[in-house]
């Protein structure tokens, strides 16, 4: 059972030209059906409240007769940090949020996948472009947490942020070759029974990816090769493809 919850809230510093604003910290479970057993290992992003506005205003345009009974708080100018206003946002949010977690239309919107997933990417393609990859893999494993359990384990969502996770190894030119090899593993397990022809586009340079990844660790990759050239014959392009973060840059995250 999908569950959303505001555990905590924080007020945060603005930095250059940012006014200082309020940090929800949203904690999203896969909690037992029918009983009280919590999920042990929940996923923990923060989100303002502008984020959430957009959520609603997203969704409420795109299915607006799903969001008639949703009552969303208002913007206002003074008071943010009002601690009866913040509690009265927290239980808002939880109510919208938690309509997603039971209607699969809104979950799989524009508006959803953008909520869930834009923050983190956005953050992650920053540090990868300043070469910090380790703080990029620390963020994006954050991300592929809470897609994984909001999504299918085969979702373009979850699919691509787990493919990004392995690219980052191919960027950083081997170093983290070692912390990557369990999410390359899980990668090539997932990609078993996926069918999507644009999925399948990832496939071979995540298979390049990850022949690399095991030459740097000494791992056979005799599978691997005989995975690609059996592509080969299928008549897939296997060769002077595009790598494997060029190839998740360019999949549209739609699902």
């Amino acid at each position: 059972m999908l569950k959303f919850e505001i555990v905590s809230s924080r007020t945060v510093e603005g930095g250059d030209k940012e006014k200082k604003f309020v940090a929800y910290m949203l904690q999203v479970r896969q909690d037992l059906t029918d009983s009280r057993v919590f999920d042990p290992d929940p996923a923990n992003v923060e989100r303002r409240y502008s984020h959430f506005l957009d959520l609603y205003n997203g969704l409420k345009k795109d299915y607006p007769a799903l969001l008639n009974n949703v009552s969303f708080p208002r913007k206002i100018v003074m008071g943010n940090f009002d601690p009866n206003l913040i509690s009265t946002r927290c239980s808002a949010f939880e109510s919208l949020l938690n309509l997603i977690a039971t209607e699969s239309r809104l979950r799989d919107s524009p508006a959803a996948i953008a909520f869930f997933q834009d923050i983190e990417l956005k953050e992650a393609k920053r540090l990868i472009d300043e070469s910090k990859f380790d703080q990029a893999l620390s963020v994006l494993e954050t991300s592929f947490k809470l897609l994984n359990k909001v999504y299918t384990d085969r979702s373009r969502v979850v699919l691509s942020v787990l493919c990004r996770i392995v690219a980052c190894a191919g960027s950083s030119g081997g170093a983290l070759a070692g912390p990557v090899e369990r999410w390359a593993q899980l990668a090539l397990r997932r990609y078993e029974a996926v069918s999507d022809s644009d999925l399948l586009l990832i496939y071979v340079p995540l298979l390049h990816t990850c022949i690399s990844i095991w030459e740097t660790l000494g791992r056979d990759k005799t599978k691997l090769i005989e995975e690609l050239n059996g592509l080969r014959k299928r008549g897939m392009k296997v060769d002077s493809v595009p790598s494997l973060m060029e190839a998740v840059d360019n999949l549209n995250p739609t699902i």
